[in-house]
């Protein structure tokens, strides 16, 4: 694996310690997939955190941001050389030793947990390999694998498609990941079905560049548009027809809750909201875009 890369994770795991002590967030993307639920069959150099509670949004992001100064004073504190940069506007913290950067990025708006988070361990590959240890609150499982294939979908990233292949290739799409897919759908800031039917991408340049030196394990770019491939069809033969038709009465602004009760969450509002606009702003293209969705899902189901 590429020594830059080793460096970043090395850095990572000497704030991580410092992070898990803010009891307000729990984390979720690729470094909690790989160093914590994975036993690091892919480095991941960023921390990306959820903030547990659903309050208003004012008090949330000022809580959110007063945790991130804590963590700023914290990690300043391990050594001289470390410089931490607070973006106080979009909640994240830069940070740059020697040359070495990570990242520490809250999610402003998907914000809430789908159940109880998970208390996990460093995976024993990075104890062994890094010297390291800590305990670190993970979002549910389904929240985080669910957002990790909507990223796959939407982004279409390799380091994306390389965790949900090794996801297919073991627990597979279960039900809960499905729900949590869902609940990642209505939280979107793409169109329901752009993530569901993606334009693929050609990201020859994003895997030679991004990708290449942060695994060992094989995976090649005919992996990745096989496996981008075999998600697509799994996720849309994996909807059933109650699945359909909370997605088709979500778009049409009259989401059946009875469904899935993700009305508290303040992603699923915000979206909400921005379709309620967009369907005044522009209402022809609002119905090509339902049109679309209908499409997608080839459902029978239409409450417009």
């Amino acid at each position: 694996m590429n020594k830059a890369y080793k460096k970043q994770v090395q850095l990572l795991l000497d704030v991580l310690p410092e992070v898990a002590k803010e009891a307000c967030f729990a984390m979720h993307g690729g470094t909690a997939i790989n160093l914590f639920v994975r036993d690091m069959p892919r480095l991941s150099v960023d921390i990306d955190l959820t903030y547990i509670n659903i309050a208003e949004r004012n008090q949330t992001l000022e809580a959110i941001n007063a945790a991130l100064v804590s963590i700023k004073e914290r990690v300043e504190n391990l050594r001289s050389s470390i410089k931490v940069q607070h973006k106080l506007k979009v909640c994240k913290l830069q940070i740059n030793e020697y040359g070495v950067n990570i990242k520490i990025e809250v999610n402003m708006v998907g914000r809430g947990m789908l159940g109880d988070i998970i208390k996990a361990p460093l995976c024993e590959a990075a104890q062994e390999q890094f010297d390291a240890f800590c305990v670190v609150p993970l979002v549910p499982l389904a929240q985080l694998y669910g957002g990790k294939i909507c990223a796959a979908l939407d982004r279409q990233h390799p380091r994306d498609l390389f965790d949900v292949k090794l996801l297919l290739d073991s627990e597979g799409f279960t039900d809960k990941i499905k729900q949590g897919f869902i609940f990642g759908l209505v939280s979107s800031n793409r169109p329901i079905h752009e993530i569901l039917n993606p334009n693929l991408l050609d990201q020859r340049t994003a895997f030679e560049n991004q990708f290449e030196g942060i695994s060992a394990i094989e995976f090649n770019y005919y992996d990745y548009e096989a496996t981008r491939l075999q998600l697509i069809k799994i996720v849309k033969t994996s909807l059933d027809e109650n699945d359909k038709a909370f997605l088709l009465s979500f778009t049409q602004l009259v989401p059946d809750w009875s469904i899935y009760d993700y009305q508290s969450f303040p992603s699923v509002q915000w979206k909400l909201l921005n379709l309620e606009k967009f369907k005044t702003e522009s209402p022809d293209t609002y119905r090509q875009q339902l049109d679309a969705l209908k499409s997608v899902l080839g459902s029978k189901c239409d409450r417009a």
